[in-house]
C-alpha cells in the first residue's frame, strides 16, 4: 500500500489557496457594502434620528451577523480576532453594561434639583432616550469590529481610505451646490437653522464641519502620499487629492464653524508633522514644499471663502462667556451625580434643574456642547471616561505603529490627526454625539488600528 504524499500536499495547497480566494471575495464584498453604508449615512439629516438610530443599528447588526455566518459556513477565522483588540473590548462592553443598568436598573429615582424634582422608574431619569443612546453605543462596537476585519488588508485598507475622502468630498459638493445653488436648503426642506452657513445634509454647521473635517485630515495625508509616490509628476491620483482638498477647504470656511475650521487645520497640521518626520531624510525639501501648498491652499480658501467665518472670530469673547457659563452649570449637574451620572441621553431633562440666568432661558439647551462633559453629566465621571480612554488606547496603539513602521504608516498616521481634530472641537460641541460623524470616526480609527497584529497582506 502505498500513499501519494505529493498529491496529498497539493492538495492541502490548493485548498488554502481557494480558502484564502473565498477570504478575499468575503472581505471585499463587506468592505464595498461598508463604503456605501458610509455614503447613504449622512444623508438623512446626519442620521441625528432616533428612527436613524434603529434603522442604522438593524443594519449594521445584520450585516455583522452575516459577516459571523459566512465566517463559520466558511471555517475561517476572523482577521482581527477578538484577542487582539481585547482591552478595547472589554471596556467598550464594560461601559454598555453600565448604559444597560442605568436604564433597566428598577430602583425609582426620585431627584431634586435647585429648580425642581423628576421622578423616573428606573436609575435613568430619561430611560427612553438612555435605550438609544445604548443602541447607538453599540452600533459603534459592532461597526468597529467590522471596519477592522476588512482593513486588515492594508492595500484594501489605502482604497477604502481613498473611498471614504471620495464620499466626503462628494457631500462637500453638495454642501457648496445646497447654500449657493439650491436656495440654501437642507435636502428638500427650507432650512430652519443656520441659514448662510453651508450645512450640507446635516441641521447643524458644527457637526457638518467635523465631518468635511474628517476628509481635510484624511485627504491631506492621501495627498502627502500620492505627491512622495509620483514626485515630481502630477500624476492623476496628485490632481484628484488636491481638487479634493480644495473643495473641503472652501466647504468648511463656509461652514463659518470657527472651531470646526480650527480643529481640521490643526489635524491636518499633525499629518504634515507625520510626513516631515518620516520623509525628512529620503525625500529632502519634500516636507517643506508640501507645508508650502498646504498653505497656499488654507490661504486661498480663507481669501475666497473665509469672510463669513473670519467675521464670526469678532464674537469669540461674548460667545465663550456664555459658554463659560453653561460649563458651570453642568458641573453642577455632574458634581450632584458624580458616579452613577443622570443616565445616557437624559441632559435634556435633567439640565432644566440646573439652568438659570445667566445661561439664556430663551434658549432650549438639549445639548451639553461638550461631549466630554455630556459624557460625565449622563454616565458619570468613572463610565463616562470609558469611551475617551478607548479611544486614547487606540490612539495610543496608532502613535506605536506610525513611530514602529518604515512602510505602511499613513493610516496609523491619519487616526492620530483624526482623533486630534474631533478632540478638539468636540471640547465646546458636540459634532460627535452626531451618528453619521461618530460612525465615521470609527471607520478611520479602524483603519488606523487594523493590521497591527500582522502584515496584511492577504484576504
Amino acid at each position: 500500500m502505498s500513499i501519494d504524499l505529493a498529491g496529498l500536499e497539493m492538495t492541502r495547497v490548493a485548498s488554502g489557496v481557494s480558502h484564502r480566494r473565498e477570504g478575499r471575495r468575503l472581505n471585499r464584498a463587506a468592505a464595498v457594502v461598508l463604503v456605501v453604508f458610509l455614503f447613504v449615512l449622512p444623508i438623512p439629516l446626519g442620521a441625528n434620528r432616533p428612527a436613524f438610530w434603529a434603522i442604522n443599528a438593524v443594519a449594521v447588526g445584520g450585516a455583522g451577523a452575516l459577516y459571523g455566518i459566512a465566517i463559520m459556513v466558511r471555517r475561517q477565522s476572523f482577521r482581527v480576532p477578538l484577542g487582539a483588540v481585547a482591552g478595547i473590548a472589554v471596556l467598550w462592553l464594560a461601559f454598555c453594561a453600565f448604559a444597560a443598568f442605568q436604564m433597566l436598573l428598577p430602583i425609582k429615582t426620585d431627584f431634586a434639583g435647585p429648580n425642581g424634582s423628576v421622578t423616573a422608574p428606573v436609575l435613568s431619569l430619561a430611560p427612553g432616550a438612555s435605550l438609544f443612546g445604548l443602541v447607538q453605543f453599540a452600533t459603534l462596537g459592532v461597526f468597529f469590529f467590522l471596519v477592522l476585519q476588512v482593513g486588515a488588508n492594508r492595500g484594501r485598507a489605502q482604497t477604502i481610505a481613498w473611498a471614504l475622502f471620495a464620499v466626503i468630498v462628494a457631500h462637500a459638493i453638495y454642501g457648496l451646490l445646497a447654500l449657493t445653488q439650491f436656495g440654501d436648503t437642507v435636502l428638500i426642506f427650507e432650512k430652519w437653522a443656520y441659514p448662510g452657513s453651508a450645512t450640507g445634509t446635516f441641521v447643524n454647521r458644527n457637526a457638518y464641519a467635523t465631518f468635511l473635517a474628517f476628509g481635510l485630515v484624511v485627504g491631506t495625508g492621501l495627498a502627502g502620499q500620492a505627491i512622495a509616490r509620483t514626485r515630481p509628476r502630477l500624476t492623476a491620483s496628485v490632481m484628484v487629492s488636491l481638487t479634493g482638498l480644495a473643495v473641503l477647504v472652501a466647504a468648511l470656511y463656509l461652514t463659518q464653524s470657527r472651531m470646526g475650521v480650527a480643529a481640521g487645520l490643526a489635524g491636518s497640521l499633525i499629518v504634515l508633522c507625520g510626513f516631515a518626520i518620516k520623509m525628512g531624510r529620503t525625500h529632502p525639501g519634500m516636507p517643506v514644499w508640501t507645508v508650502l501648498l498646504a498653505l497656499a491652499v488654507v490661504g486661498l480658501g480663507a481669501v475666497l471663502f473665509g469672510s463669513g467665518w473670519a467675521e464670526r472670530l469678532r464674537s469669540v469673547e461674548r460667545d465663550f462667556d456664555v459658554r463659560a457659563a453653561l460649563y458651570a452649570q453642568v458641573g453642577e449637574m455632574i458634581a450632584a451625580r458624580p458616579f452613577l451620572g443622570f443616565g445616557g441621553g437624559s441632559f435634556e431633562v435633567a439640565f432644566p434643574l440646573f439652568h438659570r440666568v445667566p445661561v439664556s432661558p430663551d434658549l432650549v439647551w438639549d445639548k451639553a456642547h461638550s461631549t466630554y462633559l455630556a459624557l460625565w453629566a449622563d454616565y458619570g465621571v468613572i463610565a463616562g471616561s470609558i469611551p475617551l480612554f478607548v479611544v486614547g488606547m487606540i490612539a495610543l496603539r496608532c502613535a506605536v505603529l506610525f513611530h514602529a513602521r518604515q512602510s505602511d504608516w499613513l493610516l496609523p498616521l491619519v487616526a492620530l490627526g483624526v482623533t486630534a481634530m474631533a478632540g478638539l472641537h468636540s471640547l465646546v460641541d458636540f459634532s460627535l454625539e452626531i451618528q453619521a460623524n461618530a460612525l465615521f470616526f470609527a471607520a478611520f480609527l479602524a483603519l488606523g488600528l487594523a493590521g497591527s497584529g500582522q502584515g496584511g497582506r492577504s484576504r
